[in-house]
């Protein structure tokens, strides 16, 4: 009787520790999601470049030959400018911090810098916009539609936190 106990608690003992090992993978693959379209990390929500996930997305939009090439060449420039300009933002935002820190913060310097990071986030969204309307003229109808609902998929699975 008591090794009957004994084999029904390590099957039971077993089976939550497979189901607590699957929760885990499938975390890890929701955060770590392939499908982010131009090389974005969707649990960090930066550009990283990586010519892994680049590849998914050609792989993805069925591109020719010529058209791969194209946007090989083009998509390093992007990247790089944008991650100029988020680096600004951090810069002017870690600013803002640190006026908000202060014992007496002054209320002008305060908009002051605010408005610096609307206008830089302008300029981010603006040159993300460009970049997507060159890249959809390279495409034909289909690849647009594909390349149109991996941003949207991808964009539906950010979520801003509020602190």
């Amino acid at each position: 009787m008591k090794d009957n106990r004994l084999k029904y608690i390590l099957v039971l003992s077993l089976l939550l520790n497979f189901s607590f090992l699957c929760a885990a993978g499938y975390t890890y693959y929701q955060r770590n999601d392939p499908s982010a379209p131009f090389g974005f990390d969707t649990s960090r929500q930066v550009p990283v470049g990586s010519s892994s996930i680049q590849h998914h997305l050609f792989e993805a939009l069925s591109l020719k030959p010529d058209q791969r090439k194209l946007f090989e060449q083009k998509a390093p420039l992007f990247h790089g400018t944008l991650a100029k300009k988020k680096n600004e933002v951090d810069r002017l935002r870690k600013s803002l911090f640190h006026l908000l820190g202060k014992d007496h913060p002054d209320g002008k310097a305060i908009e002051k810098t605010i408005a610096e990071i609307n206008g830089v986030q302008e300029e981010i969204q603006k040159m993300v916009v460009a970049h997507m309307l060159e890249f959809k003229s390279m495409l034909d109808k289909d690849q647009q539609k594909k390349f149109f609902d991996l941003i949207q998929g991808a964009m539906s699975k950010r979520a801003i936190a509020c602190p």
